[in-house]
């Protein structure tokens, strides 16, 4: 799984991480997928659950205690970003911690962007 990754967000700069037992919590506050609970913040359909649980947990799994985590959830909603706000951050870090592409997960025969194509002679 991947390691923590540093986030910009309301509440400050943190570490953020879903490990499979975040994301398996996230699915299980939310009764959705992951994927799911991502679609419902892409397209503002979410509930209340869909926002904080993944902000949440990702602080958690980033290292930060569960009551620090909760407690700056709490404050960030009280006093600095509406929960509308808060549904970029959290699908960000789902996006994070569900999509990416690794360096070892190219296909045969592809190459990384800027590298020269060898020369067909």
């Amino acid at each position: 799984m991947r390691s923590a990754e540093e986030v910009v967000w309301p509440g400050g700069i943190h570490q953020f991480r879903l490990a499979i037992g975040e994301l398996r919590a996230i699915e299980q506050k939310c009764d959705a997928g992951c994927f799911v609970v991502m679609m419902r913040l892409l397209s503002s359909q979410c509930k209340i659950d869909d926002v904080l649980a993944p902000i949440r947990l990702g602080l958690i799994g980033g290292g930060m205690l569960e009551k620090d985590a909760q407690r700056l959830v709490d404050s960030v909603l009280a006093e600095t970003a509406s929960p509308y706000t808060l549904t970029v951050t959290a699908a960000e870090i789902l996006r994070r911690f569900l999509m990416w592409d690794g360096e070892d997960q190219s296909s045969a025969g592809e190459q990384k962007a800027g590298a020269e194509t060898p020369d067909p002679r």
